[in-house]
C-alpha cells in the first residue's frame, strides 16, 4: 500500500479536501482512500501516485506506525530505503498526549535511522535539506519526508 501525506493549513476543510481528491483519482481510475490524521489528510492507493500527485509540492511519501520509539525508528528506517541523498536533515516532532518520551529526546534516539543509512550526513535544525516529520496523537503516528 503507498500513502501519501497531505498537508495543508489550518483555515481548509480537510474533508471537503479529501472528497476531492479521492473524485478526481477515480476519474483516472485510480481507487484510493484518505484519513485525516490531525491537520494531515493520509491518502492510501495501492497504485503509485509519485507521477499522479506528487508534482503538488504539499504532497509527501508517508507511512502510519504506533507511537513506539521503536517502531518510530524501523519506519523512518523503511521510509528512508529509497530517499534520495542529502547533506543535512532534521528531524521534526510534533506530539499531542501522553507519552514516555519528550520530542527532542524522541528525535535524538530516532536520528540513528538516518545516519546508519547516511554515516556522513550532518543535522541542520534551521534549513534541512531533508525534513523527516513525526507527527504523534496520543499511540498513533505517521511519518512523512520533507525536501527543501
Amino acid at each position: 500500500m503507498n500513502c501519501y501525506a497531505i498537508v495543508k493549513n489550518r483555515n481548509q476543510n480537510l474533508k471537503g479536501l479529501g472528497d476531492k481528491i479521492i473524485l478526481s483519482l477515480s476519474k483516472q481510475k485510480i481507487f484510493a482512500k484518505y484519513n485525516i490524521f490531525g491537520r494531515i489528510i493520509a491518502l492510501q492507493s495501492e497504485q503509485e501516485l509519485s507521477d499522479v500527485i506528487l508534482n503538488d509540492k504539499h504532497v509527501y511519501p508517508c507511512v502510519f506506525t504506533s507511537a513506539k520509539e521503536n517502531d518510530i525508528y524501523e519506519n523512518i528506517k523503511m521510509l528512508i530505503k529509497n530517499a534520495i541523498s542529502t547533506k543535512n536533515f532534521a528531524i521534526k516532532v510534533d506530539r499531542k498526549g501522553s507519552h514516555e518520551y519528550d520530542s527532542t529526546e524522541l528525535a535524538r534516539n530516532v536520528a540513528g535511522a538516518v545516519f546508519d543509512k547516511w554515516p556522513n550526513i550532518s543535522v541542520d535544525l534551521d534549513s534541512p535539506e531533508l525534513e523527516i516529520c513525526v507527527q504523534i496523537i496520543n499511540n498513533k503516528c505517521i511519518i512523512y519526508l520533507k525536501y527543501s
